[in-house]
């Protein structure tokens, strides 16, 4: 299946145009999902951190996944990097 994984935040000054497109199984999920950008990042992006991977989250257009949901069928995605503020 094909998967478009919006990028926001921090993970948006390693791809500028705010987009990824990955290819995972049929029924993946979240997790997977998370294991095939991690990869991607690792090959593409010099400056990746893995740890920010690791505590961010996945949404489709309308929830916040867990690790074990399916990913979309539409394929439709975002990581959403921990934010901080004051």
């Amino acid at each position: 299946m094909k998967v478009e994984v919006k990028l926001f935040g921090a993970f948006r000054d390693h791809q500028p145009d705010g987009c990824v497109h990955l290819e995972l199984a049929p029924g993946a999920r979240v997790d997977d999902l998370r294991l095939a950008l991690e990869a991607y990042a690792s090959a593409h992006w010099p400056a990746f951190c893995p740890k920010l991977l690791k505590y961010s989250a996945f949404a489709s257009e309308k929830a916040v996944l867990r690790e074990a949901d399916p990913v979309p069928e539409d394929g439709r995605m975002a990581v959403l990097p921990p934010v901080s503020g004051g």
